[in-house]
């Protein structure tokens, strides 16, 4: 949406931050809750800093060290994405800076950062050598998270499990069942249940996904959840909180 807000259309990047303001603030008037996106140009976050409540930072940039000292500065909470490798090393590391102070050049600007206390890990699976996905939201994976979590003595340890990602597949159908075996696992174990916070749902208002070409807008480009299918499933997960 950044650079092209209308596909038919050449990019404007303009139009196309104005356009995702317009979104943010849309949502936030229809549903009543806050708006949260995903970090993919440092540089370009203070065109939202002042409606986001939630950001994260995805997978293919959680080793960057920009997103990372970007982080740092923020006053609201930051979720970082395992690597597509699936490395909780790398991502517990991210974390780790995002929680430091620092000292850096951000838009032309010498800046200076108090750390963000409240960044914390998402876990959206890997992929390994062979292109093949690797879940990381089973609960020996949460067990673990817990255990590696604690060696590092970060500040408000918490976890989002991603349902879609390579946690799927990316059978969006699949993250119904993903967020049924994390809530069994929170209930199973006190500690999974005090580091795991929430679940990262992907959702539109018609399954699948569409071209470029596809006039049809109530559908995403990536496949998606669908609503109305979810609608009868969810409330069994949300029973179980």
């Amino acid at each position: 949406m950044l650079h092209q807000p209308d596909p038919d259309q050449a990019p404007n990047l303009l139009e196309g931050i104005i356009a995702i303001r317009k979104m943010h603030i849309r949502a936030m008037k229809e549903s009543g809750l806050t708006a949260a996106d995903e970090m993919l140009y440092p540089e370009n976050r203070s065109y939202l800093d002042d409606i986001l409540s939630y950001e994260a930072i995805g997978a293919r940039s959680v080793e960057n060290q920009q997103h990372r000292l970007t982080a740092s500065g923020m006053d609201i909470p930051v979720g970082m994405k395992n690597p597509t490798s699936g490395d909780f090393s790398v991502m517990l590391n991210s974390v780790i800076a995002a929680q430091s102070s620092h000292n850096f050049i951000y838009r032309g600007m010498d800046v200076s950062t108090d750390g963000n206390d409240l960044a914390h890990v998402i876990l959206r699976g890997g992929v390994d050598k062979y292109g093949t996905c690797i879940p990381n939201y089973h609960y020996e994976d949460l067990v673990r998270l817990v255990e590696v979590y604690g060696q590092k003595n970060l500040k408000n340890p918490a976890a989002i499990i991603d349902a879609n990602h390579s946690n799927s597949n990316k059978q969006f159908k699949e993250q119904i069942r993903i967020v049924s075996e994390v809530l069994h696992s929170r209930r199973y174990n006190e500690d999974v249940k005090k580091m795991v916070k929430g679940v990262m749902i992907e959702s539109y208002l018609e399954e699948g996904n569409q071209k470029i070409s596809d006039s049809d807008e109530k559908r995403s480009y990536p496949p998606l959840l669908l609503h109305r299918s979810a609608g009868p499933a969810l409330p069994q997960p949300v029973d179980n909180l």
